[in-house]
């Protein structure tokens, strides 16, 4: 802890908060003897201080922030190392509170405020924009409000600078996965300022209804969500939204760059005109406030008279209201006797109606909520839509999703029932099926099994394209359009799981890599897809296909019948089909593989263990030995237990510099 200590020209006072880079703290900078000013310490993190991306990314924030001087973005004061060796950045402090905690005291924020905000940081990232500059992290936690409303773009450690290569490697994602663009989300490399244009629509979004446009238990199923979903109507969420500020929101959301804003600069002037036709508005609805509750006046300024009054409504061809006749009482009534006749027989009727009319919307929605497993969730929805479907609205949106769920469930199983069947008969259409689609369909399994994932795809799009108009259709309650119906949401639900294979397949090779790089364990759960899908890319990266198709048929036995889990299925084949024929004696030749493994490892680590500074060649040696360690440690051979031992050992002769 460095509360209370002097470091250098600064005094740190208390800790304002820390994440996986570092810890920032409140301290007091002495910039000279007559002149302290109070900063923000940003401390990379001991255990970080011999990782080289993380001291790149450090200091590149630092880079980037000294090129930005706006009064809509915090401040570099300094940056440097402390004791020669502890990188920090000293930043203008900001007396103030950052965006989210805002939202999580307030619920959300109404529309006038997020368009005052939204100018300041529309101005902020225009700015950065023409500096080359692309934020790639904009949400509410990034931005400060002060004591006086100035709102402050902050944390710039991973934006990333046009003109200067990435420090991330291609096809990755980084960023937090609620606010990212599409493009951020499939890896694009080639990021441009409407990347950050697609964020900050995102976070109008959240500021004005207090939730996310999209909510995943994944991140991939967040990116997923960003690359396919259209976001909600904010208007039906927000009460006397303006319509140009709704329109903004939307035009900000679009999932294809070229169709939002061109600017920021263009963001910030149509916020301006929001603002102007409120004001307008406004004006206009006080001057006629005015002139409605303005007493009657007539030309000589005095209050108008009885005679007044009837003459200014002859002028203005208005007759004066007539007298209204005196009223008969009730009971006097003729009709009286005929309603009481009709109103027994209405009893009657009313009755009957109230024994077997059905529950209310809200009644019969509450039971939807109400149900604890998908299968009741699921015939409540279905109860629900035939009674209520035709309404529309909200509740009939969130029992479609679950029903229209149901359906492809119910088809998925019954087809990969079929598809894995012994018997020739069950690649033929039942009666009630489509032959074409089910044609499509059956060679779009056959394709996923083999790992053939763009056949898939494209086989998947036949599918869909068989009945494209009952395939947008939420919901449908009709037998004969609900059979072609689920043939297009059975599709959507596939091709999504061939895109989720694909954005899992990037996150694998990152994970290893980070691991890699931080020297983190990777060690095998046999009941985790995703531990399973990485010891698979780890063996056959090692060469050892015969042991990784093993691990291939493990992950595959596990996630076949799970439609949850249809992604990893999807990587299992995936992976099985890259691998090569087993060799003769796939023992013998795993034996002479790690034996020559290790024999080039302990050169390298002969080499390099007397060498303090040659910090990335000994973490490679280290690496190259946990690999055998954890990818053989269930191996019960003799031998290759051996193996293992002698690596533990090389590994050790190598140890990580104490920070």
């Amino acid at each position: 802890m460095l509360i209370g200590q002097q470091i250098g020209p600064f005094e740190i006072e208390k800790e304002l908060g820390s994440g996986a880079m570092g810890t920032v703290y409140r301290a007091k900078f002495h910039r000279s003897q007559e002149k302290v000013i109070p900063i923000a310490l940003k401390v990379v993190a001991l255990g970080l201080v011999g990782n080289e991306s993380a001291m790149a990314r450090f200091e590149r924030e630092a880079n980037i922030l000294k090129q930005l001087r706006h009064p809509h973005i915090v401040r570099l004061i300094a940056h440097g190392k402390i004791n020669k060796q502890n990188p920090y950045i000293a930043m203008e402090y900001i007396d103030g509170e950052a965006l989210d905690r805002v939202l999580a005291r307030r619920g959300k924020l109404g529309w006038e405020e997020v368009v005052g905000y939204g100018k300041q940081l529309a101005e902020a990232l225009q700015y950065a924009h023409d500096k080359g500059i692309i934020h790639r992290d904009l949400k509410p936690s990034n931005l400060m409000i002060t004591r006086e409303g100035v709102l402050k773009l902050t944390d710039f450690g991973i934006a990333k600078d046009t003109d200067v290569t990435a420090l991330t490697n291609a096809n990755s994602t980084i960023g937090t996965a609620a606010y990212m663009s599409p493009e951020q989300c499939r890896g694009d490399r080639n990021l441009t300022n409407k990347s950050d244009l697609y964020s900050l629509g995102v976070v109008f979004f959240e500021l004005l209804t207090g939730r996310k446009p999209f909510v995943a238990e994944t991140t991939v199923e967040m990116f997923l969500k960003h690359v396919n979903e259209r976001a909600p109507r904010i208007g039906k969420l927000v009460n006397e939204l303006p319509p140009k500020f709704e329109s903004l929101i939307l035009q900000l959301l679009e999932k294809d760059k070229e169709n939002r804003p061109i600017d920021a600069a263009w963001v910030a002037r149509l916020l301006q005109e929001v603002e102007e036709d409120s004001f307008a508005r406004k004006s206009a609805g006080l001057a006629a406030a005015q002139v409605r509750t303005a007493k009657p006046l007539n030309q000589s300024g005095e209050k108008m008279d009885a005679t007044d009054k009837e003459a200014a409504r002859a002028l203005r061809g208005k007759k004066k209201k007539a007298k209204k006749k005196a009223a008969v009482p009730l009971l006097e009534q003729k009709w009286l006797r005929a309603v009481g006749t009709f109103a027994v027989l209405a009893a009657l009727g009313g009755g009957v109606y109230l024994a077997v009319r059905p529950s209310s919307p809200d009644k019969m929605f509450a039971a939807f909520e109400k149900a604890d497993t998908f299968d009741a969730k699921y015939e409540a929805a279905t109860r629900f839509l035939e009674t209520y479907g035709s309404r529309g609205g909200e509740m009939v949106d969130k029992a479609a999703v679950v029903f229209r769920e149901g359906k492809v469930r119910e088809r998925e199983k019954q087809l990969t029932n079929r598809h894995n069947s012994t018997l020739k008969t069950m690649s033929q259409p039942t009666e009630n099926d489509d032959p074409a689609a089910y044609e499509a369909a059956w060679q779009a399994m056959d394709a996923e099994k083999d790992g053939l994932l763009d056949l898939a795809e494209a086989q998947w799009g036949k599918v869909k394209a068989r009945f494209p108009d009952e395939a947008k259709l939420p919901f449908s309650t009709s037998d004969a359009e609900l059979t072609k119906a689920r043939w297009g949401w059975l599709a959507d639900k596939r091709i999504g799981d061939l895109a989720a294979a694909r954005a899992e397949s990037v996150l694998l090779w990152k994970k290893i890599e980070d691991s890699r790089l931080n020297e983190l364990p990777l060690k095998t759960d046999p009941a985790s897809p995703e531990s399973l899908a990485i010891r698979a890319v780890r063996l056959k990266t090692f060469g050892d296909d015969d042991k990784a198709r093993s691990v291939c048929e493990a992950l595959v036995g596990l996630t076949e019948r799970d439609s949850d889990k249809r992604a990893w299925y999807l990587i299992g084949n995936q992976i099985r089909r890259s691998l090569t024929k087993v060799a003769a004696d796939p023992v013998d030749a795993r034996l002479q593989r790690l034996d020559r493994w290790l024999d080039d490892v302990k050169k390298k680590a002969d080499e390099v263990k007397g060498d303090p500074d040659r910090g990335a060649e000994r973490r490679d040696v280290r690496n190259r030995c946990r690999d055998v360690i954890e990818l053989y440690d269930d191996d019960p051979l003799p031998g290759v237990q051996v193996e293992v031992k002698r690596a533990e050992e090389i590994a050790a002769s190598v140890p990580r510099r104490k920070s």
